[in-house]
C-alpha cells in the first residue's frame, strides 16, 4: 500500500544537502509534524490513507521545504565563515604590522623581502574580501531586514574564496617564521594565524560552495543596490544618518551639475572599470603624498599601492557584480550610486 508520508520524507531527504546529523533531526521533526496533521485529519473523519494525503498536501512541496533548509544552512555557513575569516584577517594585519614597527628579526623565512612584502600586500586584499563578505552576510541582512539570497550571496561566497586565497601565502610565511629568530610578540599572532587559518579557510571555501544554494529570481541586484538599501534603512534608525545620506546625495547631484563629464567618468554604475582605474591611480599617488611632499616619491611603491587598490576594486566590482552600461549610454549619473537606486 502506498504511504504518502513515507514518500514525502523520501523525496525531502533526496534533495537535502545537509549533514547526517542535521538530516536525522529534520526528518524526525517533519515526521512528527506530519503525524500531527494526519491525526488532525482523522479526527475530522478522514480515512487513514486519505488523511495522510491531505496532511502531505497541507505540508507543501517537499523540494521547496528542502530548499528552505538548504538555504538556512548556507546562510549560517556564510555568516560563520565571514566572522572566522575576518578574525584571521585581523590577526594577519597585526602580524604584518608588528615587524614594520619593531626591530627586524635576525633571519626571517624565506627572506626579508618576502617576510615584509607578502603580508603587507596580500593582507590588504584579504581585508577587502573579508569585510565585503561580513557586510553582505551579517550587516546588510540585519539592517535592511531581508534574508541573504541571490547574487549578494554568490558575491559573498566569492569574496570569502578570494580572501582565503590571498591569506594562503601569508599563512605559509607565518608558519615558516615560528622560530626563535622572531621576537615573541611577533610570533604570537603568527602562531594564531598558523593554527586558525586552516579552520577558517576550510569553512570559508565550504561556505562559498554553499552560496549557490541561495538562488533567487532577483538576479539583477548588485552590491550597489545592497549598499543603497542599507543606507536607506540606516537613515531611519541611526541618529544623523538621514542627514548624512541627504548631504551625500545632494553633494553628488551638485557635482553632476557642475562637472558632468568628470562625474560621468567616475560613475560606477555606467563605467565601473574606468572609475576603478582612475581612483586606483589617484590612491596610489595619494597614499604616497607624504613622500611626494618631501620630494622622495617612490614610483614602484606608488604603482604597487595603485595595483592593490585596483585589485580591491576587482573584488568590489567584478566579483560583486558591478556592470557597465550599454554601449553608447551617455546619460548623466544623476543619482549618487551608493545611496540611491
Amino acid at each position: 500500500m502506498r504511504d504518502p508520508k513515507r514518500d514525502f520524507l523520501d523525496e525531502l531527504l533526496t534533495v537535502l544537502r545537509v549533514g547526517a546529523g542535521r538530516r536525522h533531526r529534520i526528518a524526525a521533526e517533519v515526521s512528527d509534524h506530519l503525524t500531527d496533521l494526519i491525526e488532525e485529519e482523522r479526527r475530522h473523519g478522514a480515512r487513514p490513507e486519505e488523511a495522510a494525503e491531505r496532511a502531505v498536501a497541507r505540508f507543501g512541496d517537499p523540494r521547496a521545504l528542502a530548499a528552505e533548509f538548504n538555504a538556512d544552512l548556507a546562510r549560517h555557513s556564510l555568516g560563520r565563515a565571514a566572522w572566522a575569516l575576518t578574525g584571521c584577517v585581523t590577526v594577519a594585519f597585526a602580524a604584518a604590522g608588528l615587524p614594520l614597527n619593531g626591530a627586524p628579526p635576525a633571519r626571517p623565512w624565506p627572506s626579508p623581502a618576502v617576510f615584509y612584502a607578502v603580508p603587507e600586500l596580500l593582507v590588504q586584499l584579504a581585508i577587502v574580501g573579508g569585510l565585503n563578505a561580513l557586510f553582505l552576510t551579517v550587516v546588510a541582512p540585519r539592517l535592511r531586514g531581508a534574508a541573504l539570497a541571490g547574487r549578494p550571496a554568490a558575491l559573498a561566497g566569492r569574496n570569502l574564496a578570494a580572501a582565503t586565497l590571498a591569506l594562503i601565502p601569508v599563512a605559509v610565511v607565518a608558519a615558516g617564521n615560528l622560530t626563535g629568530s622572531v621576537p615573541f610578540a611577533e610570533r604570537l599572532p603568527l602562531a594564531v594565524l598558523t593554527v586558525g587559518f586552516p579552520l577558517a579557510g576550510c569553512a570559508a571555501l565550504r561556505a562559498a560552495g554553499r552560496a549557490s544554494w541561495l538562488a533567487s529570481p532577483r538576479d539583477d541586484e548588485n552590491v550597489l543596490d545592497v549598499i543603497a538599501a542599507v543606507c536607506r534603512a540606516s537613515a531611519g534608525r541611526v541618529p544623523y544618518a538621514d542627514l548624512v545620506l541627504r548631504t551625500v546625495s545632494s553633494g553628488w547631484r551638485t557635482a553632476c551639475r557642475r562637472a558632468p563629464r568628470l562625474m560621468r567618468w567616475l560613475d560606477l554604475r555606467h563605467h565601473p572599470w574606468r572609475a576603478a582605474a582612475t581612483v586606483s591611480v589617484a590612491a596610489g599617488i595619494g597614499l604616497k603624498t607624504p613622500d611626494l611632499l618631501i620630494g622622495d616619491l617612490d614610483p614602484i611603491a606608488a604603482v604597487i599601492e595603485a595595483a592593490t587598490v585596483y585589485t580591491c576594486f576587482a573584488a568590489l566590482g567584478g566579483l560583486l557584480g558591478l556592470r557597465g552600461g550599454r554601449a553608447g549610454d551617455e546619460s548623466e549619473p544623476e543619482h549618487a550610486p551608493l545611496v540611491t537606486t
